[in-house]
């Protein structure tokens, strides 16, 4: 969810300006907390709003002044509303095998990006896909307020956030913001205004105070919760392609699962020893040797362990193991283990 209220800070900041063009101070709160938490961030070492130090008026003033001074209007408060699943656009029952796979051009390992951007790509690499299920639809819904002390701030932030909304879209004023999702990279995504803009000015002030222009709207982005429990799975090496058509008995055959191999083991192909020899490829790597040891080590006995131990002499003789007492039919005796 973090990435969807870093979409629309940036989207806030992107349209909301003031008048000296740097961004209107965003801050994540209620409505009731807006001022207080601004104003306590604007005191705190890492002040997130610094940028505002240097903005100054017509005739070269600072407006703003450094902690122990007061911060000023304007300001924009952003509140979680609520989260509604959004059942036209999920398809999270399904299985995303195509998210990327690393090329001869790529540089990345492990959960790769939309860039294949890190170190160590090794051969073994190229025969893998990243996979995760398909993103579960959600529709994020914010309060946006907007605080200032002059009408005409509160005119020039109306007129902003109408010409953002000019895409509209049937009943709903509409827009498109751009989130970027882990592994999937920049997505564009919609939003939209749900409900009336409204204005929240008294139309008295208290009794001597400065009045509070005050603007409330409601948006909803149309997100996506990511999986980010990627798994990576190896891809076949060749696909052997022939003409014709199969009979019913071969079809229902291909579907019999009767175990699986990895084709890594093979490190030979004739496609990519080309390949090596025309253009830069990644190095072999041990994923072919490691893994034919893993499945050598899965297979080897490595010990039996016994309950008992049935001794059955050959019939009319007289043998008996070494140590253990002469004893004609079947003998018992007790436990054991063989390794090796």
């Amino acid at each position: 969810m973090r990435y969807h209220e870093l979409a629309l800070q940036w989207w806030l900041n992107r349209i909301f300006l003031l008048r000296w063009g740097v961004p209107v101070p965003v801050v994540f709160t209620s409505p009731m907390d807006a001022f207080s938490l601004f104003s306590k961030m604007w005191s705190e070492a890492n002040n997130p709003f610094q940028y505002l130090l240097d903005v100054k008026d017509e005739c070269g003033n600072p407006l703003y002044q450094p902690h122990p001074q007061p911060v000023r209007y304007p300001v924009i408060s952003v509140y979680r509303k609520g989260w509604k699943y959004r059942q036209s656009h999920n398809f999270s029952i399904h299985r995303m095998r195509h998210i990327n796979w690393p090329t001869v051009s790529s540089t990345g390992s492990g959960v790769y990006g939309v860039a294949n951007n890190g170190t160590n790509l090794t051969r073994c690499n190229l025969g893998e896909v990243t996979t995760s299920r398909y993103p579960m639809a959600f529709d994020y819904r914010f309060q946006v307020d907007h605080f200032c002390n002059r009408p005409d701030t509160q005119a020039f932030f109306i007129s902003q956030l109408f010409k953002e909304f000019w895409r509209t879209g049937g009943t709903v004023l509409q827009t498109w913001i751009k989130v970027n999702y882990p592994g999937l990279g920049n997505k564009l995504i919609r939003l939209y205004l749900d409900g009336d803009v409204d204005s929240m000015t008294p139309e008295e002030p208290p009794q001597g105070q400065n009045v509070e222009f005050r603007t409330s709207f409601t948006v909803a982005v149309e997100g996506y919760d990511i999986d980010l429990d990627y798994k990576i799975y190896p891809a076949l090496w060749q696909i052997l392609l022939r003409e014709g058509s199969a009979p019913p008995e071969a079809l229902n055959a291909a579907f019999e699962f009767t175990g699986t191999f990895d084709l890594r083991e093979q490190p030979e192909n004739p496609t990519v020893d080309y390949r090596q020899e025309t253009t830069v490829m990644p190095p072999t790597g041990t994923c072919a040797t490691d893994l034919r040891r893993e499945r050598f080590a899965a297979y080897q006995v490595h010990e039996i362990q016994f309950n008992s131990l049935v001794v059955e002499p050959y019939p009319n003789t007289a043998v008996t193991p070494p140590g253990y007492p002469a004893a004609s039919g079947v003998t018992a005796f007790g436990q054991g283990t063989i390794s090796g």
